[in-house]
């Protein structure tokens, strides 16, 4: 695809606009410089979840970081609550938390039963994968939230190809730390965290370390059975250990080891769209129960190499489970005997993961043949199992059946990377990062008789799928002066192929299906300046999508097939830009947005189905923040601000678009000796909007009739809380 001339003039105008501000530094610090005494300097932020460990001003990449000191104070206690802040990132709902997360467009809406446990954007916990699993994505005791938009092969391989989502936690300390924090609000919220670390040897403090998190939730989770008289109640915790060795002076080991109980309810959805009241008889539930730990040892005992050794393993059993007629049979209105159906669907799920990673890095500056300044050289393998039960009831008048649906995916990874900096000179710089990679995916799937199908099945299907997969990326640097980074990048990523796991799929419908290919190019402007309290991060992109995979179903009511094929090519285009400013002391502004476009050529899908010719879905055409804070060590402190997002297609196979929105949320609060106490409220005007749409029938008289109508979950409300937290 040819590159729109919108970025090529971004980027023009960002080189002429770093240059007026460098040739006229004295006009712009006296236009906007505060009184010396107010000056606020701004501490460098350091992005973990890159291949190298770089200041985010000098990062040549599109990052979005939140420091984790402010979560608990302004309400945010899961990266859901942070989520619709972040310049092009989406998320679906249909889950009790999200889990479900698309990064410019790229990204998969769901897993139900049939569905893969592939994804294109990457979360992380530490260096515990929980991708697809983001329930346990908790805030308390986390240092920073990083966000890393567009593919990256490079570090992360075939499953970021839309992006890398990574919550990093306080790391144990060598003195005594603490927190102990409490949190109640409306929803009958109720939330209890506690974490506490330092040393186990006396006389050796930074040999032996630890810390320590614990946090208890419950909420009734907005929404009422009002045929039950129940809540959709929320009850979740989790428990972390984090511990640092150094047995030498040439290794360290960082350990974790991580626990998560979630038992949550899950009834959103009503035939009249009723604003979170529901009228199922068998309300469902949504639960997850992960064990996961990693070993990190880091060895520096060589001149000029520093080895790296990653091994982590996650082992998850959740169950997810809903009403398929979202009522009663005896209910009426909005469903009678007559014309209706009772479903029940119980979806089980055991899921294992484990990854090996082992890197050598250069020590300073490499030299090596002269040409290399800095280096990295890695091999790389991972396992994915997961076995599914899927159990459906289904009953109408004169009929009923009860069927299950076993399916199995094994998937294996095996890669080799490097990635090599080049100083032209001290201002010009270049970096090529590569990676191939196996991909080896086996599925398979079995059904009963009884299962009840949309159509004729195949029963049982074991398809395979392998593949060898290349990607990488070239980064141009150029420095404009001290603080202001110019860059511009061209990378290569992939989405790996795969293999059909529901064995309810016709004969038509593909078993398999190709690898995704991406071309994503950037260019960017960095600026920092120190003195000013003023920082910003800019990015234009354009990225090119060949063989798009498309995940579709088919069927009726409480009776689906899911399936994942590939259409032609598709196109997204945007820009992402990100402003802090300290003006006054305390005080501080800071403002984000996201504009976006995007393409997919029509497509007609193996099966007959078609789409395309229109906008992706997931790619709302413009977003913003702005807020405003006040906050010192002491004394009172607050926030406001203002969350939008334009309206965007639910999915790529139907034309239902999500509403576009306007939130506000806010705190105040109050600091002292360690203490801070803190009232906040998130949609504060109680703006009315959804965070998942489906299109399809519903009834037997509906679906005999080809009649689809739309299905809404609705966003949360309005919720006012208040939080105290004493660090020690």
């Amino acid at each position: 695809m040819r590159l729109p001339t919108q970025i090529l003039l971004l980027g023009a105008i960002l080189t002429i606009s770093a240059r007026a501000i460098e040739a006229q530094p004295a006009a712009f610090a006296a236009a906007t410089q505060p009184a010396a005494e107010q000056v606020v300097q701004l501490e460098p932020v350091v992005v973990i979840a890159d291949l190298w460990e770089t200041p985010l001003e000098r990062i040549a990449a599109s990052v979005s970081v939140y420091d984790g000191d402010k979560f608990a104070s302004d309400g945010v206690r899961h990266f859901g609550d942070l989520a619709d802040q972040i310049p092009n990132l989406t998320w679906t709902g249909g889950t009790s938390r999200p889990r479900y997360f698309q990064i410019r467009g790229i990204g998969e809406n769901s897993q139900y039963e049939g569905e893969t446990p592939d994804s294109s954007v990457v979360f992380k916990v530490d260096d515990l994968d929980f991708t697809g699993l983001g329930t346990v994505g908790g805030t308390f005791d986390v240092r920073q939230v990083e966000v890393l938009r567009g593919p990256q092969a490079g570090a992360f391989g075939a499953n970021a190809a839309g992006g890398v989502v990574q919550l990093v936690t306080n790391a144990p300390t060598p003195y005594w730390t603490g927190k102990v924090e409490g949190t109640a609000g409306t929803d009958r919220l109720f939330e209890g965290g506690l974490a506490f670390g330092g040393p186990l040897l006396k006389n050796t403090p930074d040999k032996l370390t630890f810390r320590v998190a614990l946090q208890q939730h419950a909420s009734d989770g907005f929404h009422t059975n009002a045929l039950l008289g129940r809540s959709n109640a929320q009850n979740e915790f989790s428990s972390r250990l984090r511990a640092t060795w150094k047995p030498s002076s040439a290794w360290t080991w960082d350990g974790t080891a991580f626990f998560a109980n979630v038992n949550n309810g899950f009834d959103e959805f009503s035939f009249a769209n009723a604003s979170r009241r529901t009228f199922s008889d068998q309300p469902g539930r949504d639960e997850q129960v992960s064990l996961a730990g990693s070993l990190c040892g880091v060895y520096s005992g060589w001149q000029d190499v520093r080895l790296t050794t990653v091994i982590s393993y996650a082992s998850t059993d959740s169950v997810y489970s809903y009403d398929a007629d979202w009522t009663a049979w005896t209910d009426t209105p909005p469903i009678n005997l007559t014309d209706g159906f009772s479903g029940f669907a119980d979806l089980r799920r055991d899921r294992d993961t484990w990854s090996q990673e082992l890197r050598f890095d250069s020590v300073e500056t490499a030299d090596a043949l002269g040409l290399i300044d800095r280096w990295t050289a890695g091999l790389y393998a991972a396992h994915i199992n997961e076995s599914g039960r899927f159990v459906s009831d289904y009953a109408e008048p004169g009929f009923a059946s009860r069927g299950f649906m076993d399916t199995y995916y094994r998937s294996a990874n095996a890669a080799a990377f490097g990635q090599a900096g080049h100083d032209f000179s001290s201002t010009d710089r270049l970096t090529l990062g590569l990676r191939v990679e196996r991909v080896d995916i086996n599925g398979s799937a079995r059904n009963d008789a009884n299962l009840a199908n949309s159509g004729p099945s195949l029963d049982r299907i074991a398809p395979q799928f392998d593949d060898t997969l290349l990607g990488g990326k070239l980064t141009l640097e150029h420095d404009l002066k001290p603080g202001q980074l110019l860059f511009a990048s061209v990378a290569r990523g992939y989405k790996a192929g795969g293999v059909a796991t529901d064995s309810r799929i016709s004969a038509i419908d593909p078993q398999t299906y190709a690898t995704e290919q991406l071309w994503n190019y950037e260019a960017g402007l960095r600026s920092r300046w120190a003195d000013l309290g003023v920082g910003n991060q800019l990015t234009a992109f354009y990225t090119a999508r060949e063989h798009t995979q498309v995940r579709d179903s088919a069927g009726y009511g409480g009776s689906y097939r899911f399936f994942t094929d590939n259409a032609d090519t598709a196109s997204i285009y945007g820009l992402e830009d990100a402003v802090t400013y300290s003006f006054a002391d305390g005080w501080s502004a800071d403002g984000s947005l996201a504009l976006m476009r995007s393409d997919i050529d029509t497509f007609v899908l193996s099966n007959g189905n078609s789409g395309g010719g229109r906008e992706l879905a997931n790619v709302p055409a413009y977003g913003y923040t702005v807020g405003l804070r006040y906050s010192k060590p002491t004394g009172f402190f607050g926030r406001v601000e203002l969350v939008a997002r334009g309206d965007y297609y639910d999915s790529n196979t139907n034309n239902e678009k999500r509403s576009a929105y306007e939130v506000v949320n806010a705190s105040l609060g109050y600091a002292r000796a360690g203490w801070r106490v803190s009232l906040w409220a998130r949609n504060l005007l109680e703006e009315g909007y959804e965070k998942r749409v489906f299109y399809f029938a519903n009834t037997p008289a509906a679906w005999n009739a080809g009649i689809s109508s739309r299905y809404e979950s609705r966003a949360d409300p309005r919720q006012f809380g208040v939080t105290a937290a004493y660090a020690f």
